[in-house]
């Protein structure tokens, strides 16, 4: 594709952990994410230690007891109450649980990579709006795939969009990322240079709802959730999931992402960070409604 730096492919190892079947509903959480791992953070710290995002008050045990009834009954009640406990901390207007991450904040900081990246992307955005697309790319020594296909530039971007590594958080940004480049080819496949500023917008919601779903799916399936055998219950269960948060997303979240050419660096990592925890609120409260 011409790109300045090669793509090696998907990362390995995110395999959603709550696809296995059976596994224990236990009530303890072995590190911040739940997973025992210690996420590691772009500078190679934990995401706990970098964001300051120790997961309190006991956990996602709450969130993984409503998931499995969710996934057993398809109820869009326990949906929204694993949702509501996963976030936790009062992360809804109604107060929320007291356990999960401890609020739509905290939530948003255990995004450490994801956040990073969106960051990136929406320089990304900011720069196609206030320059346009071959300058855009000029920056990142990409001007001559101005006219290829826009999932081809990204997938050119994805090294520096997503810097690999081998930790979960890392691993989650990558795939929301490949998953969202993906989806630019749903509909009718078009150039970078002729991407409206509405479709990188659409870009961007859809990279933050994947890695939002993909950071949902690791914490909540790191020890463990029952499901039904039935593999089509399983991936119906995945889905409401994604339609719940893309959801929360896409609509209510738009409006953040109007005056990007105004903004400096800076003021683009604050807004990203801004998206996060706005989004994750959305969650819990929307939860808390379908409760």
């Amino acid at each position: 594709m011409g790109t300045s730096k090669g793509y090696g492919g998907p990362p390995n190892g995110l395999v959603p952990t709550w696809l296995d079947a059976g596994g224990s509903d236990g009530d303890g959480d072995a590190g911040a994410d739940g997973s025992g791992e210690g996420d590691g953070s772009a500078d190679g710290t934990s995401s706990a230690q970098s964001d300051g995002a120790t997961v309190a008050f006991g956990g996602f045990a709450a969130a993984r007891n409503a998931f499995t009834r969710f996934s057993k009954t398809g109820s869009s009640s326990a949906l929204g109450s694993a949702l509501s406990a996963y976030i936790g901390g009062g992360g809804g207007r109604g107060g929320g649980s007291r356990g999960g991450a401890g609020g739509a904040r905290r939530a948003a900081q255990r995004m450490g990579s994801s956040r990073a990246s969106g960051a990136r992307l929406l320089r990304v955005v900011r720069d196609f709006q206030a320059v346009g697309p071959v300058e855009t790319l000029r920056h990142l020594d990409l001007e001559s795939m101005a006219n290829q296909p826009a999932s081809d530039v990204f997938l050119a971007m994805l090294e520096f969009l997503c810097p690999p590594g081998g930790a979960i958080d890392e691993a989650i940004s990558r795939q929301a990322m490949l998953e969202a480049i993906g989806n630019l080819d749903r509909d009718a496949p078009t150039s970078f240079a002729q991407l409206a500023p509405e479709q990188l917008r659409e870009f961007f919601l859809d990279f933050v709802a994947l890695s939002i779903e993909g950071r949902v799916i690791a914490d909540i399936g790191a020890r463990g959730i029952t499901l039904p055998a039935d593999i089509a219950a399983v991936e119906q269960a995945h889905e409401q999931l994604h339609d719940f948060i893309e959801g929360c997303c896409r609509v209510h979240l738009s409006g953040l992402l109007t005056g990007l050419e105004t903004l400096n660096s800076l003021d683009v990592e604050q807004r990203a960070n801004e998206i996060y925890e706005a989004a994750f609120s959305l969650i819990a409260d929307a939860g808390e409604d379908a409760t």
